[in-house]
């Protein structure tokens, strides 16, 4: 459910910083290997995504829950949970399950113009 009252900057820095300690690219001296593990070597760039690299979901279900990515499996059930909260807020009360990805700037472009393009 959407919260009454936004969070303040500090509370959702500490939230997301906990979140993305949890992360198997986070962890002190691990080089993991997989298709979806995340590895940032510029500090600019980690700081700038909240520490956060691994990929979501798991081969065929984007939706499953990723051990190696437990904090970023969270961030992606409480996005899908706000999103169906705002959604039922709007008025759209049918909406009972929905799946949300993540969009990097050149799939957001692409999604949009092919929108336009219809």
């Amino acid at each position: 459910m959407l919260p009454k009252h936004g969070w303040s900057d500090l509370s959702i820095e500490i939230f997301m910083a906990k979140l993305a300690a949890m992360d198997s690219n986070n962890y002190v001296d691990n080089a993991g290997i997989g298709e979806r593990e995340g590895r940032v070597f510029s500090k600019l760039v980690k700081v700038r995504n909240n520490n956060f690299a691994h990929g979501i979901g798991r081969s065929g279900d984007v939706n499953a829950l990723q051990p190696k990515a437990i904090g970023s499996s969270v961030i992606v059930k409480l996005t899908r949970n706000l999103a169906i909260s705002a959604l039922k807020t709007m008025g759209m009360s049918g909406v009972k399950d929905l799946i949300v990805l993540p969009f990097a700037t050149g799939m957001a472009l692409t999604m949009t113009l092919l929108t336009l393009k219809n």
